[in-house]
């Protein structure tokens, strides 16, 4: 690899972990850590100052929570890459997260290498899901290429159409009520009932239905 360090942005609200990650980064030349934040409302206002090529970003972050973090860099900084590191191991924060545009998903226990090689992997295009949690990925991705409610789509509303074709975009559900000139709660309302005509609970399994079924 030649040119320029990677440019990595850390936003992680324990100074220990953020810490010892900012440690564990600066021990590879080809990375520059160019900014540290402890909440997400301070790292999205780094994000636009310091326009690093990688975040590496905790989904429990004071302010703005990381999920939101991801939502705004997808649709404010797309060209930034961002890597989710978290302690939970659940499926729904990993198929949320992987839904709302993170291109890497680590749990706390990555070690300092693995850390640096996801880094280099997606700043190249790529993307990295920590091995424990794969399995998760691919059976979400194995029911939604069924389709599992193929002949929904005449039974929504516009309204519920357009909802789901936003929550495809990745917006939430104030971006979307500021869209439709609704409430939240409306939008709430909306989405209850497309869950209960496709079937999906998640909001990363309606974003991928929509896709595949030319919601989007």
């Amino acid at each position: 690899m030649s040119g320029a360090a990677i440019r990595v942005l850390v936003v992680e609200d324990f100074p220990l972990v953020r810490d010892g990650v900012v440690a564990a980064l600066g021990r590879d030349p080809l990375i520059d850590v160019v900014g540290a934040a402890a909440d997400g409302r301070e790292g999205l206002a780094l994000a636009h100052d310091l326009r690093p090529d990688v975040i590496l970003l905790d989904l429990h972050l004071p302010e703005i929570g990381g999920m939101m973090v991801l939502e705004r860099l997808s649709t404010e900084l797309p060209a930034v890459k961002a890597i989710v590191m978290t302690a939970t191991e659940k499926a729904e924060p990993l198929l949320d997260a992987v839904a709302a545009g993170a291109a890497g998903y680590l749990t706390k226990r990555t070690g300092g290498e693995e850390l640096r090689q996801a880094v280099l992997t997606v700043h190249g295009g790529g993307s990295v899901i920590a091995p424990q949690l794969a399995p998760h990925l691919l059976q979400a991705y194995s029911r939604a290429s069924t389709g599992e409610a193929p002949d929904v789509r005449p039974k929504l509303t516009a309204t519920e159409h357009e909802v789901l074709r936003l929550v495809a975009q990745g917006l939430t559900d104030r971006q979307i009520a500021e869209r439709l000139y609704v409430s939240p709660r409306t939008v709430q309302n909306h989405l209850a009932r497309v869950r209960d005509k496709t079937n999906l609970r998640r909001r990363s399994e309606l974003a991928r239905w929509a896709v595949l079924h030319a919601v989007y």
